[in-house]
C-alpha cells in the first residue's frame, strides 16, 4: 500500500477490527454492547461506529459521556446507544435528545430524568457498585433504589449492570456480590432486564461474567490487557510519522530539551514529527524504539510537544521517510502494550492519547478506504 502522505498518521486496518469482533462475538455467545467511547480509545469514533454497528451480534453501542452520544448522533447513527458514565443536571435535555439510554446510579439521577422526559419514557440501565465504588448504587440500597425506579412512570428500565475492578479471579467476588442482589430484586416480584458486566478480559478470563450482553472496549481495537494465554486479537492500529530532517552530529553533542542525551562519537540523528501533543508520550524520552524500512532506531533526547528524536546511523534515513511508531513495518514490531511499559501506564492510556492532530486512515484489504482528520 502506498504511503499517505501526512506527516503523521494513525493507519487503522478495518479487518482486523471485523477478527476481532469475531474472536469475542464466538468467545462470548451473547450479544455484544462495543464501547467506544473516547474516540473509540483513539481510533476514530465517528468512523468506526459504521464498521462495529454492522456486525450482527452487535446489540447497540455504548459510550463515555453525552457530548459522545451527541457525537454519533450527528454523524448519523440511529440505532441503540448507551451513556456509560455519570451526567450533570445540565446535560438531560441532551441526554433526551440524543435518544440515548443511560446508567443510572441514584434515584437523584432518575428524577432529573423523568422530570425533563417527553412523551417516551427515558430508558435507563441500573448500576450496582460491587466493588468498583465509583459510580453505582451499593447493595444494601440497590433492592429498594430498582423498586422506585420502576415505580416512576416515566423510565423505563432496560437494563442492569456492574463494573470489574479486577477480570480475573478477584471478579468472582463481585459477580457473587452481583448475583444476591439480582436476587434480592427478583424476591419482590420484579423480572430482570437484560444483565450485562464483562469487559474484554472478563470475555476471555471468566464465562460466569458474560451474562446476556457483554461490553468488549479495547479487545476490538486489538490490545490483550490480561495475562495468560494469547487470544490472537488482532491490533488494529499502527502510528507512524515523517522525518523533517535529517542531521549529522559531532561527537559530545547534545539533543532536545534539558541536554538528556549526549553523542559519544558522530552520528546522524533524524527529526520525525511527533510529539506528546500527538499522544506520543514524554515519559518515553530515551527509553523506546521506532522502525524504519524494517529497522529499529532509537528514540534519543527528551520527546518534545511537536518532535522527536531518533538515532538513524546506518540507516540512509532521509527527510520524508516514515518511521512507525506503534505497529508493524516489515518484520519488526512495536505494540502499544510495550510502549505503555516503557512509559509507566497502561496501553489504554496510549492509544487513547493519540491526539485530534493526527490523521486516521482506514485500510481495508491493503488499501486505503477512508481518511478522517486531516490536518
Amino acid at each position: 500500500m502506498a504511503k499517505p502522505k501526512f506527516p503523521i498518521y494513525a493507519e487503522i486496518n478495518l479487518d482486523n477490527i471485523n477478527k476481532n469482533l469475531d474472536l469475542i462475538s464466538r468467545t462470548a455467545k451473547v450479544p455484544m454492547l462495543p464501547v467506544i467511547k473516547a474516540n473509540a480509545y483513539g481510533h476514530g469514533a465517528v468512523e468506526l461506529y459504521k464498521e462495529i454497528s454492522r456486525h450482527s451480534k452487535v446489540a447497540g453501542l455504548s459510550v463515555g459521556t453525552v457530548g459522545e452520544a451527541l457525537e454519533l448522533r450527528r454523524a448519523g447513527y440511529k440505532k441503540r446507544l448507551v451513556i456509560l458514565d455519570g451526567f450533570l443536571p445540565s446535560q438531560v435535555p441532551d441526554i433526551i435528545q440524543s435518544r440515548s439510554e443511560v446508567v443510572v446510579s441514584s434515584i437523584e439521577n432518575i428524577r432529573l430524568l423523568a422530570r425533563r422526559a417527553g412523551r417516551l419514557p427515558v430508558p435507563v440501565h441500573i448500576k450496582i457498585n460491587t466493588g468498583m465504588t465509583r459510580l453505582g448504587a451499593d447493595p444494601d440500597g440497590a433492592v429498594e433504589f430498582y423498586k422506585k425506579t420502576a415505580d416512576v412512570k416515566k423510565i423505563a428500565i432496560v437494563g442492569v449492570m456492574t463494573h470489574l475492578a479486577d477480570s480475573g479471579a478477584k471478579a468472582n467476588t463481585q459477580i457473587s456480590l452481583f448475583n444476591e442482589t439480582l436476587s434480592a430484586i427478583r424476591s419482590i416480584g420484579f423480572t430482570l432486564p437484560p444483565k450485562h458486566v464483562a469487559n474484554t478480559s472478563a470475555i476471555f478470563l471468566n464465562p460466569k461474567a458474560r451474562y446476556d450482553m457483554v461490553r468488549p472496549g479495547i479487545g476490538i481495537y486489538g490490545v490483550q490487557s490480561f495475562s495468560g494465554k494469547n487470544v490472537a486479537l488482532k491490533p488494529a492500529l499502527s502510528l507512524r510519522a515523517r522525518i523533517t530532517m535529517v542531521r549529522e552530529v559531532a561527537k559530545g553533542a547534545t539533543v532536545s530539551y534539558d541536554m538528556t542525551w549526549t553523542a559519544r562519537q558522530r552520528r546522524v540523528v533524524a527529526v520525525v514529527c511527533a510529539g506528546y501533543a500527538d499522544g506520543y508520550s514524554r515519559a518515553l524520552s530515551n527509553k523506546a524504539h521506532a522502525i524504519i524500512k524494517g529497522i529499529k532506531i532509537r528514540q534519543i533526547g527528551t520527546i518534545c510537544m511537536d518532535n522527536s528524536l531518533f538515532d538513524v546511523t546506518g540507516t540512509e534515513a532521509k527527510a520524508g521517510d516514515v518511521v512507525t511508531l506503534i505497529g508493524n513495518d516489515e518484520s519488526k514490531n512495536i505494540s502499544a502494550t510495550k510502549i505503555a511499559k516503557l512509559a509507566g501506564t497502561i496501553p489504554y492510556e496510549i492509544l487513547c492519547g493519540i491526539g485530534r492532530r493526527v490523521t486516521r486512515v482506514y485500510t481495508r484489504s491493503g488499501k486505503v478506504f477512508n481518511v478522517s482528520g486531516e490536518l
